[in-house]
Order: C-alpha cells, then sequence, then structure tokens
C-alpha cells in the first residue's frame, strides 16, 4: 500500500469540535517485547475470548492514565484524562502471532447470601476459596515487537513519555512486556496501515493483504472519569467500537489461528 497523508481530523475527537480547533499533536513511539501476549476482542464475553494482534486505542490511553496513577502523579494523569479524547493513536502489529487457547478457573471467595445487600459481596475467609469461574482465553507467541505510537498536546509529552517508559504490560495484565530501546520523538507515522472507519471506507477497493479487526476508541469528551478519589472510565457513550484495518491476514488452523503482518501472496 502506498504511503498516505493522514487526515486532520482524527478519531478519538470530539464531534463538536472543529478541525481548525485541534491542537497541534507531538509523537512518540515506543516498541514493546513479549514473551506472550493476549487482548480479546472487545465484542466478546470474557470467559470466551479470541485473541487479536494489538491492542485498542482506549487500552493504550487508559494504560497511559493508569501508569500515572501508579507513579504517584496525580495532577498529570488528571490532566491527561481531561485530553485523552484530543489524543491519537496508531498501533504497528508484530510481524506475526500464534495463537493457542488456555482454560482459565478463576477462583474467588465465596459470598455469604445471608448478609446485608450492602455486605454479601464482600468476601468470607470462613467460606473459602470456592466459587469458579471458568472460561478459554486466547493467548498469543509473538514474532516480533509492538510498537505504540501516540500523538498527544505538547504539554502532555513529557508525562506521556514517562508513562510509555514505565509500562509493564500490555492487553491485559498477564500480558507482560518490556521497553525495547527507549521512547522516540517521532512524526506522525503515515506509513503504517491502521485506519479508521472513516479512513478507510473512503479508499475503497481495499488493498489485498489487509484484513479489519475491532477496536474499541473514545468518540466524545473530555472523559468525565473521576469519582470522589477515584477514578474509571466504563465505556457506554465516550466509547464505540470501530472497524479498523490493519496489515496483515488471519489463517485458521485446528488447534487455533495464525497472524501474519506480511504474507506472499499481498
Amino acid at each position: 500500500m502506498a504511503r498516505r497523508t493522514r487526515p486532520r481530523l482524527k478519531a478519538q475527537a470530539t464531534a463538536e469540535t472543529s478541525p481548525q480547533t485541534l491542537p497541534k499533536l507531538s509523537w512518540l513511539r515506543a516498541a514493546y517485547q513479549f514473551h506472550t501476549f493476549t487482548y480479546r476482542d472487545p465484542r466478546a464475553p470474557q470467559s470466551s475470548a479470541p485473541g487479536l494482534p494489538l491492542v485498542s486505542p482506549t487500552a493504550v490511553l487508559l494504560g497511559i492514565a493508569s501508569t500515572l496513577f501508579s507513579l504517584g502523579l496525580v495532577s498529570s494523569a488528571r490532566a491527561f484524562l481531561a485530553q485523552a479524547h484530543l489524543c491519537s493513536v496508531v498501533i504497528d502489529p508484530p510481524d506475526g502471532a500464534i495463537f493457542f487457547r488456555a482454560f482459565h478457573q478463576l477462583r474467588r471467595y465465596e459470598t455469604d447470601q445471608n448478609k446485608t445487600s450492602k455486605e454479601k459481596f464482600k468476601p468470607n475467609a470462613r467460606v473459602g476459596l470456592t466459587n469458579i469461574n471458568q472460561g478459554v482465553r486466547e493467548h498469543a507467541l509473538v514474532e516480533g515487537r509492538i510498537t505504540i505510537f501516540v500523538g498527544v498536546p505538547e504539554m502532555l509529552v513529557e508525562p506521556v513519555r514517562l508513562a510509555l517508559r514505565n509500562r509493564d504490560h500490555l492487553g491485559t495484565r498477564d500480558s507482560l512486556c518490556s521497553l525495547a530501546g527507549d521512547v522516540e520523538t517521532c512524526s506522525e507515522p503515515t506509513d503504517v496501515i491502521f485506519l479508521t472507519p472513516e479512513e478507510w471506507q473512503s479508499r475503497l477497493p481495499l488493498t489485498r493483504g489487509v484484513t479489519i479487526v475491532t477496536l474499541a476508541r473514545f468518540v466524545k469528551g473530555p472523559l468525565r472519569p473521576t469519582v470522589s478519589e477515584h477514578w474509571w472510565v466504563a465505556g457506554g457513550s465516550e466509547t464505540n467500537l470501530a472497524p479498523y484495518l490493519i496489515k496483515g491476514r488471519f489463517t485458521g488452523t485446528s488447534r487455533g489461528k495464525i497472524y501474519l503482518k506480511s504474507t506472499v501472496n499481498s
């Protein structure tokens, strides 16, 4: 696919914000190495989750905020969340990934049904770890690195750089990663095929050697994730699921599936 110019109106920007008022974004690049990797399709239930070879833009942005909070930089985390809807994310998948299914048993404290409604969900150590949630999840053995590009307003560059340096997992918490090299300042990655539906639908017919995956993204802002001293973003009207176009193809096997970013016929 030929090099392209990415539109200035980002998918994460609010519908009420015009392109002329969007801040100029500075871009950072971070490449991560994995032993095993897992990120489930956001459409799938947790108990039976097919895997993807990359994460959603929301996972990257909320991961930055989570890391800043964990480092004790509360004001920086809140400042980032206030402008997260203006940030842009581009993800370059690994060279390849071999997926396999893993059986999970999650043991939880059984709740005491005799307690009041306010107390019944608290752990009861006398009852013990008896509740078991079972499920199957796809994990991947990754060839190469997953590279994250984040475009942020200039005032957020250093906090985001610090967060990307200290990010220890992408996807799920058991998807541990290590930063390869350092976080670099870069230009907008126009040569990476990571297209929003608004971008790739205007470029039909599609080029061979690409596939569509469903990812989550922010659509409205600013976010309002803080309640008292706690923070969270539960989705709803602030996010949606969108079909992103990425480079590569999936091949099904009897024991799982394989993703290859470059194929002979592409």
